[in-house]
């Protein structure tokens, strides 16, 4: 069985990804674009891109990746390499498999005239037998897979994954002054001027401080709004400075209400961090919910009433903390994902 990957651009977990299990498995790849906001210092032999080739060339290279091989992944499915390896195969005698890899949660459009095109069209793709759901959690995440008519049979967890090692250590140590952090970009939906203003009101006279690390639209504007001495805006940090701000935090806060997945929360869980986060987050229901690593909030009051109940409660945090770093050493990894790969391929393999 000859296997091909697309994957969308080269950020830093896609990246430690394809160093990590696919290029283990020797299974070849392109990106689909050249750029990425998630920056990394990572370099992985024989990248290619397809945003750099002429139209046409793009064309034939989707056309010859289809043809040469059995089973395509592709992240996503409303790209061009994803619509036009089904059209290939729609209209082919001889089938190959085509597995849609994603993080979306089952949300469905406000606007009727999108929900209608959404419905149209994911039900066309969805219900063909040779396309296959990769969902990158248990819930949400299949549920899209499962709402638009896919079978069960053909639904996979493939888990959102991050080289956890990265953000490992030896002993948990919970600084002096209780520090919370939160890392995305400052963008509206983040949520992080709220954070700032529960944090102003409810820690200004605690032995507290609030690290907001990201850029964005916001980032001056958050800056001089919430000019506090216990608020530091760090701007964007990436590689050991940033895995040295979750070691010397105490809890990770992350109130995004439009989040399809949040690899943060994974970062933060594997340098042992208790989690705060909005339900609206994709990772809390494999991360969070029932999992005792942390608290899920649906409110703003709710979001200062946990933390405060973690900043006068240690022992929970460090309940919290030794869950979280075992979940993501023990079952959320790439072992887990692999194991999910491997059994997508025995599947495809029976149905071939």
């Amino acid at each position: 069985m000859k296997v091909f990957t697309y994957f969308v651009e080269p950020a830093s977990y896609t990246l430690d990804l394809i160093k990590n299990i696919y290029s283990k498995l020797d299974i070849p790849y392109v990106f689909i674009k050249n750029k990425s906001e998630a920056k990394s210092t990572i370099s992985v032999g024989g990248q290619e891109f397809l945003s750099k080739k002429p139209l046409f060339s793009k064309f034939l290279f989707v056309f010859n990746i289809w043809k040469n091989h059995t089973f395509i992944i592709i992240n996503g499915y409303n790209n061009y390499p994803f619509i036009l390896t089904f059209i290939f195969n729609f209209f082919s005698v001889k089938k190959r498999y085509i597995a849609s890899e994603s993080d979306t949660q089952l949300k469905i459009p406000k606007n009727v005239l999108k929900r209608i095109i959404k419905r149209i069209y994911l039900n066309i793709i969805f219900r063909n037998k040779y396309v296959l759901g990769f969902a990158g959690g248990t819930k949400t995440h299949k549920n899209l897979f499962r709402h638009y008519g896919m079978k069960e049979e053909r639904i996979f967890l493939m888990p959102m994954t991050i080289d956890n090692q990265k953000y490992y250590h030896d002993k948990k140590t919970f600084p002096e002054k209780f520090t919370f952090l939160f890392v995305g970009r400052l963008i509206d939906t983040k949520n992080v001027d709220l954070l700032c203003e529960r944090f102003i009101t409810f820690f200004s006279n605690k032995n507290a401080e609030l690290i907001i690390v990201g850029g964005g639209n916001n980032l001056d504007r958050y800056k001089k709004k919430y000019s506090h001495d216990k608020i530091l805006f760090k701007g964007s940090v990436f590689g050991e400075d940033l895995i040295n701000l979750y070691h010397n935090s105490s809890v990770f806060v992350f109130p995004s209400s439009v989040e399809a997945w949040g690899l943060v929360v994974n970062e933060a869980m594997s340098a042992a961090l208790p989690i705060i986060a909005h339900k609206e987050v994709g990772s809390v229901h494999d991360l969070i919910h029932g999992k005792e690593t942390g608290f899920v909030i649906d409110s703003w009051e709710e979001m200062e009433c946990k933390m405060l109940e973690l900043y006068n409660n240690p022992n929970l945090c460090k309940q919290f903390s030794e869950n979280a770093e075992r979940l993501m050493k023990k079952e959320w990894n790439y072992n887990l994902y692999e194991d999910n790969l491997f059994e997508s391929f025995k599947k495809v393999k029976e149905w071939l």
